[in-house]
């Protein structure tokens, strides 16, 4: 059989055909990707970094400039002479004298609810003369209803920057041990006010303040939640600890969020964007980039077509023997009169080929022998008298009436003798295998009279159809139960656990006899290093050395001795 090649006579050889075409298609789309890329992230940043975040600081710091002023105004309020005598002096004044100085304090007052137009009210509880003094309801006798609102809030501890009781908001300061208090009313509405000239930098924004401990104190949204949701969403420490700006994604939408202190308040002023609304200046880069994907697509074509005149019909040749040689068909010639490097692997094909079917009978068939007697050898491990020993206690049972036990040790007899005598495929998926060995763990503690007991991890994170080679954690198990506890260990556990992460599978049987000795585990660490042409085909070794023929280096059996006293043997299968 022959595949005919067309001739094709060039001086040029294909991976240099390749390089040229590459770089004459490809040059002007990286470099217009280039120059596209560097003027939208210049735009973009100069948008964002001049525009969004400046105008936020800017608004921040007049928000927080004038709560400081407030702030200030009110701790030179409590240091007033005037009111300084109402407090020590209030008791003995007359009633002129008390009457003079409660003016002052009320010009004061007055003097610095005019300084703001954050300050709806500012007012003084004078203990001295049992009065409190305020803009708003002029000079009360207490108690009142004002002097008692103040009340509640002064005992809140640790003492906040502000106070928020519903939909007002205090700064409150106490001097001469609670003889005399300051209080002054923020105006809701004009922060308000304040915060929505912020979101005046673009139309799809919004600006609230507030922490992780007050919550959203003042928002502009419509929605609070969506503000909440903002605020969980910035309280990792990257974002929690500095001012800064990052993008977060909330109900399928990209924002961009920006941060600013208002240090008077021990709160965080942040906006948020809506990143289209940022990007928009980009909208007239939109033709560019569909240019570019257009051009993108043309070079692909062309680049693909040439691809495939040089270099798929004489792969796809290639492809179509080697096909036909997974068919068990060796009798293939490929020619080829060409002069580029498909010369060279074609007749290297032929080649190989040629010395396959020579000597697929000395290796090949020599290599399923070998499996074939390694399986026989596995099969011949099961030993009659373990089925001898389960029929006897099975008679025993029935005769002292125990026949829930007698039923539950034929079922999971039967069910391992039909998984031992099952045909079909060499592998099997783990849960049957993990199964099986654990069917068998209870078979033997009934024949020992629950003497032994094994405990086992359930399958979690492992997935349970990845395949396994069939019947390699039953001879581990059975090895425990043929050497640890042959002396007729009483309490003898047996422990199974499972681990799984990134193509590596574990699973640790481990025993807590007492019999093996430091030179037993020496022994047993040099056989399994053991070319395995030199060793016995059985037990613990015929699994190791499956193991290490099937799969990536690194797999197979290691024997250790256990923290419960006994052998620890961890299997090991790496996927490569």
């Amino acid at each position: 059989m022959k595949l005919q090649v067309a001739r094709k006579t060039s001086k040029w050889f294909v991976y240099q055909k390749m390089i040229i075409v590459f770089i004459l298609f490809f040059l002007p789309l990286i470099s217009m990707n280039i120059w596209l890329n560097y003027k939208g992230m210049s735009l973009t940043r100069q948008t964002i970094l001049n525009s969004a975040v400046a105008g936020a600081d800017f608004y921040s710091k007049q928000l927080d400039n004038e709560l400081y002023l407030i702030r200030k105004l009110q701790l030179q309020l409590l240091n007033d002479d005037n009111l300084q005598k109402l407090s020590f002096r209030g008791r003995t004044l007359e009633d002129y004298e008390k009457v003079e100085l409660i003016n002052r304090v009320i010009d004061r007052l007055a003097t610095l609810t005019e300084s703001s137009e954050y300050v709806v009210n500012a007012g003084v509880y004078v203990e001295a003369i049992g009065k409190t003094i305020s803009t708003t309801n002029d000079v009360t006798v207490t108690p009142n209803p004002e002097m008692e609102l103040i009340k509640s809030l002064i005992p809140i501890t640790p003492k906040p920057s502000f106070y928020q009781i519903g939909e007002r908001i205090f700064f409150i300061e106490v001097e001469n041990y609670g003889g005399i208090w300051s209080y002054i009313e923020i105006s809701i509405p004009k922060l308000l006010n304040a915060l929505r000239e912020i979101t005046n930098l673009y139309p799809e924004s919004n600006v609230f303040l507030g922490n992780q401990e007050s919550g959203v104190v003042l928002t502009t949204a419509k929605e609070v939640k969506d503000s909440v949701e903002i605020l969980n969403l910035t309280s990792e420490p990257s974002v929690k600890d500095s001012n800064g700006s990052v993008i977060r994604k909330l109900n399928g939408i990209s924002y961009f969020i920006i941060r600013d202190e208002v240090s008077s308040m021990h709160l965080s002023l942040m906006m948020y964007v809506n990143q289209n609304e940022i990007t928009r200046p980009l909208v007239h880069f939109s033709s560019w980039f569909y240019s570019l994907f257009f051009m993108a697509v043309i070079v692909m074509v062309l680049y693909s077509f040439s691809v495939h005149l040089m270099i798929h019909r004489p792969i796809s040749k290639l492809v179509k023997a080697f096909h036909m040689i997974e068919a068990d068909s060796l009798n293939i010639i490929i020619e080829s009169k060409s002069n580029d490097e498909f010369h060279y692997v074609f007749n290297g094909f032929n080649n190989m080929a040629h010395k396959l079917k020579k000597s697929i009978e000395e290796i090949y068939e020599q290599k399923i022998a070998l499996q074939h007697s390694q399986f026989k050898q596995l099969q011949s491990q099961i030993n009659p008298h373990f089925l001898y020993n389960c029929f006897f206690n099975i008679h025993v049972m029935c005769q002292v009436g125990d026949t829930d036990g007698a039923a539950t040790l034929s079922q999971k007899l039967g069910s391992y003798y039909q998984y031992i005598t099952r045909s079909g495929s060499d592998e099997v998926p783990f849960y049957k295998e993990y199964r099986h060995a654990l069917d068998y763990c209870e078979i033997q503690c009934i024949r020992f009279s629950n003497r032994i007991a094994y405990e086992y991890q359930e399958i979690s994170n492992i997935p349970q159809f990845i395949p396994v080679p069939w019947l390699i954690i039953q001879p581990i198990v059975e090895n425990v139960f043929e050497h640890a506890f042959e002396d007729g260990t009483e309490e003898g556990i047996v422990y199974i656990s499972t681990d799984y992460h990134e193509g590596r599978l574990q699973v640790t049987v481990e025993d807590n006899g007492n019999m093996l000795t430091d030179e037993h585990v020496e022994q047993l660490r040099k056989k399994l290093a053991m070319d395995s042409k030199h060793i016995e085909k059985t037990g613990l070794i015929n699994v190791n050395n499956r193991l290490q023929l099937k799969y990536a280096s690194g797999s197979g059996l290691i024997v250790s001795r256990s923290p419960y006293g006994g052998l620890k043997v961890d299997l090991v299968i790496i996927f490569g």
